[in-house]
């Protein structure tokens, strides 16, 4: 006798175009084939479900789906997202736990991996970290942080921005508003903060 009956995955990306069938339309397969196959005794490992396609449906599917399988299927579920209002919508729900790779955030905003999958919700997104570490201009990432507080305020999110006008950035605000447009000088990728480290995705795992 094993464990589990079966075990479902749906990780990755791949299209399927000289079938007419893109990587949004895989993914949704793939989830159609959990619901209905799924059963209690299955092991079910989902990674970003509602990516391919607009923010809000996306996150309308992911919720979905996992209200699916915590309501009916009841099966041990590792669901990751990017989604911090799914992780508020099921912050009540018996059965479902949140955990997180651990990391530590030092000067300049460097982020460092630490190989710990800790309980608890991922406390911010780190996008705009790894934008920096990769070497795009400060002035797009000012104005990218900008937006992001605009969409944070905008959407009532508990999540924690990382504000445009500490003293780390070049650029305040009104230096961007006075930007022209024109060749931005790129900066170099910072590499050498990647080597033996994960690079910090946006994401928080919850356990059913």
């Amino acid at each position: 006798m094993t464990v589990f009956d079966r075990v479902f995955t749906r990780i990755g990306a791949s299209d399927r175009i000289l079938e007419g069938k893109s990587t949004f339309f895989v993914e949704m397969e793939e989830t159609v084939n959990i619901v209905k196959t799924a059963t209690r005794k299955s092991l079910v490992i989902i990674d970003e479900l509602g990516r391919g396609t607009s923010t809000f449906d996306g996150y309308s599917i992911a919720n979905s789906v996992l209200r699916y399988l915590v309501r009916r299927t009841k099966c041990l579920t590792l669901f990751a997202t990017h989604y911090h209002m799914l992780l508020q919508d099921f912050r009540e729900t018996p059965r479902v736990h949140s955990y997180h790779m651990a990391c530590s955030q030092e000067a300049h905003d460097q982020v460092t991996f630490l190989y710990k999958f800790i309980k608890g919700e991922c406390p911010k997104s780190f996008g705009l970290n790894v934008a920096r570490m990769a070497g795009l201009p400060k002035w797009v990432i000012n104005r990218a942080a900008h937006k992001s507080l605009e969409f944070t305020k905008q959407l009532n999110l508990d999540e924690v921005v990382t504000s445009i006008n500490n003293k780390d950035n070049e650029y305040s605000l009104s230096d961007l508003e006075g930007e022209e447009e024109g060749v931005l000088e790129m900066q170099e990728p910072q590499s050498e903060h990647f080597q033996g480290q994960e690079i910090p995705v946006e994401a928080a795992g919850m356990v059913l």
